[in-house]
């Protein structure tokens, strides 16, 4: 038992990572359903561990559940897990597990109004419950966090998890890119049919280029913080990660994630006034720029000059024959006059368009969860798209637009509620801690984010920034110390 305490935890992250991936290769159902229910015991024994386990697994979710479906279920089992051990553990003072702060009765009223609405538009409770898990299951991470509390060995255990996720999803997005989709990704991704301008960008085993430029973000982060902070991390390794990181986020062409990440870095260098962020962010860049998107774009075009890589390229823009997909069409094509005319007709800027017509006619509480634009009527479809002429595979990608058509002014206030307090509470507070200015920094990036990305939808996003909160509303609410040994 041994080699799983003390600093050898480290390699239980990497033993746990791999039993994942072999559990998906070997797409038996009954092992994933078997090992689903195995770790909502265990969440329960262990919630810590059970919580460190969720970042091991969202990371490569979208993959592995490519290969074996049967463990789709497993986020929803360790949360559940860990929340009823929190409950265990509290059932002699179970008053003060009701006690919230402000920004928490905001966000419940926004998933009240959302609910209540819908029910009135008519959407079974399922769909309903569909959507509120996106809202709500990371939220009960906070939950748990916040009551369970949070170590300095819990850190060291969670960039050791970032270190083993990081390096599997870097040799992934690099294969990914060289063999032009055709190698270390499932089938159904291989097959899957892009336009030029997507076709260049790593979607990695998030699936997602955008949602894998958020993971990319927040590992960063993890490895800076280590860096300067924990001992048990080699700075050189730290920043050899990093780079690697810088340039394949460079990769995913996600000029969200780009500005949203870039936003919170200006804020946080304001707010901490430490030049030396500046300095290694730029570091950071030229060097990826030189050692990683470079050789890789260069080796990616004589691959793709080839004739099996031809042949691969005109399956994949087998909907798009001759478009052009340079990094100049890619990024330059963001303003041109071609981008806004095609986004007035299909693009974001019809959405918001159709969105506003929708919310004119339901202004108070508008039609409710699971109605316009969500993840779950990207599957399920809607009953007012028929009446506003809207396509059955629609998404919003946009979190604002949806948020106003689904909950109206109501839904908006309490929405918005929820971010400026929290933005509020820990930006007035920055000079305490870098805890502090961290989670107010994040805020103000993802406030941009949500322009152009379902961002509150996102596992990965949800997963990393409710726990961030709870380290802060710990350090808040206990008077912790960011290096004592708890925060």
């Amino acid at each position: 038992m041994n080699f799983f305490k003390n600093d050898n935890e480290k390699w239980f992250w990497l033993i746990a990572l791999i039993a994942i991936m072999l559990i998906a290769y070997s797409e038996l159902a009954i092992i994933g359903y078997a090992v689903t229910l195995v770790l909502f015991a265990y969440a329960f024994i262990n919630p810590k561990h059970g919580i460190l386990l969720l970042f091991v697994y969202i990371p490569v979710r979208e993959f592995v559940t490519q290969y074996n479906p049967a463990l789709s279920y497993l986020t929803e089992a360790v949360v559940f897990g860990a929340l009823l051990k929190v409950f265990w553990m509290n059932r002699k003072t179970f008053g003060k597990l009701f006690h919230f702060k402000n920004f928490e009765y905001a966000y419940f009223a926004f998933l009240a109004i959302g609910s209540i609405s819908a029910l009135i538009t008519g959407i079974s409770p399922v769909l309903i419950a569909m959507t509120l898990r996106q809202f709500l299951l990371f939220y009960l991470v906070y939950y748990v966090v916040y009551r369970l509390g949070i170590t300095r060995k819990d850190l060291v255990n969670l960039v050791w998890i970032f270190v083993w996720t990081a390096i599997l999803v870097i040799i992934q997005a690099m294969a990914e890119k060289l063999s032009i989709r055709n190698f270390f990704l499932p089938e159904s991704w291989q097959a899957m049919a892009l336009s030029a301008k997507n076709r260049v960008r790593i979607y990695g085993m998030l699936g997602n280029p955008n949602v894998l430029g958020i993971y990319l973000m927040f590992a960063f982060i993890a490895f800076y913080y280590a860096k300067n902070k924990l001992k048990e991390f080699k700075p050189l390794y730290m920043d050899i990660l990093n780079v690697l990181l810088v340039g394949i986020l460079v990769l995913t062409y996600s000029r969200g994630t780009w500005l949203g990440f870039l936003i919170a870095a200006v804020a946080f260098l304001i707010m901490t006034r430490k030049m030396s962020v500046l300095i290694d962010f730029v570091k950071y860049t030229v060097i990826a720029l030189v050692i990683v998107v470079l050789p890789l774009n260069l080796l990616t075009n004589f691959i793709e000059s080839t004739d099996v890589g031809s042949e691969k390229v005109t399956n994949i823009q087998q909907f798009d024959v001759g478009g052009e997909s340079g990094f100049r069409d890619r990024i330059g094509s963001t303003f041109s006059e071609d981008t806004v005319t095609g986004s007035q007709s299909s693009g974001r800027l019809f959405i918001v368009k159709t969105g506003f017509e929708v919310f004119k006619d339901h202004p108070i509480i508008g039609t409710g969860f699971a109605t316009f634009g969500d993840s779950t009527t990207l599957s399920n479809g809607s009953p007012i798209y028929r009446e506003y002429e809207i396509g059955h595979k629609f998404y919003s990608d946009n979190q604002y637009i949806q948020i106003i058509v689904q909950t109206g002014v109501l839904g908006v206030i309490a929405f918005a509620a929820f971010l400026l307090l929290m933005l509020w509470r820990y930006a007035k507070k920055h000079k305490e801690s870098y805890l502090y200015s961290l989670t107010a920094s994040i805020l103000l990036g993802a406030y941009f984010m949500g322009l152009v990305y379902n961002l509150w939808e996102s596992d990965i996003f949800g997963l990393a920034f409710f726990a961030l909160l709870a380290a802060a509303s710990r350090r808040e609410d206990f008077g912790l110390q960011d290096d004592g040994d708890s925060i």
